[in-house]
């Protein structure tokens, strides 16, 4: 492990062992015998670690280029560059595969040094030149160089450890064990972030190490961002493409094309392996739509700079949003840091009004969005200690605190009409929590998952980019129902659609009413059931608060 990995990891190792002395601390206290979560743990990820790359490989077949005496037998250039990365890292040559896959992606698994794999798709190969080929290569060598995913694997006992010293005291019939066994569970929560922090942290480490063998820190960039661009792009392309063949009754297009979305759906379950994360595809690429340049690119993402949510969202990600990973860059003090994309130009866009307001806000949304969780919380120790009038409070509480948070995420002003649609990515006031009543007109090019026939959201388009639209209703199967009979209807039509739209960092626009160009306009209702929940979980505790007082 090179030394900025160590230094990236070490608080996140650090807070590991501290919550595993904790939970080993409890059981102690209690009783209850510590080495049985640690032997269930151990057998857990033992279990996994042993079985994930035979589980990739069935999941995500690829053709395997192999290593025949000392080259890799493929006259594509990934493989010399492959070759060539392993040799300098002092590192086996990998078991390396392409991907029959439009969506750019890299990712490497295995189990050790000696058997590691890195596969990449072919949407990879046709997107990237070999610059930037190269500093992705070089940053999947970097994980193997580093040992990432043994490290990854042993941190992950930590949470299982904590899960099952939660288990063990909720399943004890001893009375005092409420309180520890909703503290375990929080120590459990808190440790799942902390391993997303590692993760993120050997994010960052194989940037560096890319950046450091190839000089070329800009490549690295100018990859994140065209990566993050062709996922958006791949899907938008896909779905543009089921529905044309679907129009045309084209039945070997259609299969063909659905054998495509089966192979797709498989490289997203093993999305937390690939160089980016494929939720933030979306928001670069209704950047790039606007044929941008480098900085532009970046401009366009401020929101991932300026607005504190960013930095909140990141915390539950297993991968850095981009503008900070071309930050880190930035900052590494290599000969080869990127100088044509900074995101430090667009840190010192932070301020003004707008900015000042956003991070004002974001310490009132903050509880907004947590309070109606810890109401739960609180009502479920109060459930577990007998103390019916704390579960009453706390029901109170959580419905006046779930009404605060729907009229802020979903208030019920006028919509707004936005002649672009690219104009909602520059606002710093719409977040999580805060929805920004709107009303958008474009078109209707394709569903939120495309190629899956009972999808209900759909992606609305202009001719600046476009935006995911969230269909939701309160009433069972009334999503998929949605998707299977009306959706398909609704491709390829000009439409008005007014809702809210929030960013979490991706935009989306949850729907209140869609009226098309022709044909009967959609509305969704999960509003109204929000509204009228919190009402009644309030009034409910209440009166059972007051009941229970009078009684007392």
């Amino acid at each position: 492990m090179t030394g900025y990995v160590l230094r990236r990891s070490a608080l996140s190792l650090t807070l590991l062992a501290a919550l595993l002395a904790a939970g080993g601390a409890v059981l102690v206290q209690l009783g209850v015998p510590v080495w049985v979560p640690v032997v269930l743990a151990v057998l857990v990820v033992a279990g996994q670690y042993a079985l994930a790359p035979y589980l990739v490989q069935w999941l995500i077949p690829a053709q395997r280029i192999e290593w025949v005496g000392d080259h890799y037998d493929t006259h594509h250039e990934v493989g010399a560059i492959v070759a060539r990365r392993c040799a300098e890292a002092g590192v086996r040559p990998v078991r390396l595969g392409i991907v029959d896959d439009g969506t750019p992606n890299a990712f490497t698994f295995g189990h050790t040094r000696g058997n590691a794999r890195i596969y990449v798709t072919r949407g990879l190969l046709e997107r990237l030149d070999e610059r930037e080929l190269d500093a992705v290569v070089s940053h999947e060598v970097g994980h193997v160089k580093h040992n990432d995913v043994l490290a990854m694997a042993i941190a992950s006992t930590v949470p299982i450890v904590l899960y099952y010293v939660y288990l063990s005291l909720r399943g004890s019939n001893n009375a005092n064990t409420a309180i520890p066994a909703v503290v375990s569970f929080l120590g459990y929560l808190l440790s799942q972030l902390v391993v997303l922090s590692l993760s993120r942290a050997r994010e960052l480490g194989a940037d560096h190490y890319s950046c450091s063998v190839t000089g070329d820190g800009d490549a690295l960039c100018s990859a994140l961002v065209s990566i993050g661009y062709g996922m958006g792009q791949v899907d938008a392309e896909r779905a543009a493409a089921t529905h044309e063949a679907k129009e045309a009754k084209h039945k070997e297009r259609q299969k063909q094309l659905a054998k495509e979305d089966r192979r797709h759906q498989r490289m997203q379950s093993v999305g937390v392996l690939g160089i980016a994360d494929q939720a933030q595809g979306a928001t670069v690429l209704a950047a790039r739509e606007r044929g941008l340049d480098a900085r532009e690119v970046i401009g366009a993402l401020r929101w991932d700079t300026c607005n504190p949510w960013a930095r909140w969202t990141q915390l539950f990600s297993t991968h850095p949003l981009i503008v900070r990973r071309i930050a880190a860059l930035e900052d590494s003090g290599l000969a080869g840091a990127p100088t044509r994309w900074s995101a430090h130009e667009v840190a010192r866009s932070c301020v003004g009004p707008e900015v000042t307001r956003a991070r004002r806000r974001f310490w009132l949304e903050l509880p907004v969005r947590y309070l109606p969780l810890i109401a739960v919380l609180v009502g479920a120790v109060a459930w577990g200690t007998d103390d019916w009038l704390l579960l009453a409070q706390a029901a109170t509480v959580g419905g006046v605190a779930l009404f605060v948070r729907t009229a802020f995420s979903r208030p019920l002003g006028p919509s707004r009409p936005v002649s672009r649609v690219t104009e909602l990515l520059t606002r710093l006031d719409a977040s999580p929590v805060t929805g920004l009543p709107v009303e958008v007109r474009g078109r209707i090019v394709g569903r939120g998952t495309p190629g899956y026939v009972l999808s209900p959201d759909l992606v609305v388009q202009d001719e600046s980019g476009f935006v995911p639209v969230l269909y939701l209703q309160p009433w069972p199967f009334a999503r998929s129902l949605f998707g299977l009979l009306r959706a398909p209807d609704l491709i390829d039509t000009d439409v008005v659609v007014r809702g809210w739209y929030r960013r979490s960092p991706a935009p989306v626009l949850e729907l209140r009413e869609m009226v098309p160009a022709d044909g009967a306009r959609v509305r969704g209702f999960q509003w109204v059931v929000a509204y009228a929940l919190s009402v009644l979980i309030a009034a409910a505790g209440g009166a059972a608060w007051m009941v229970i007082s009078l009684a007392g």
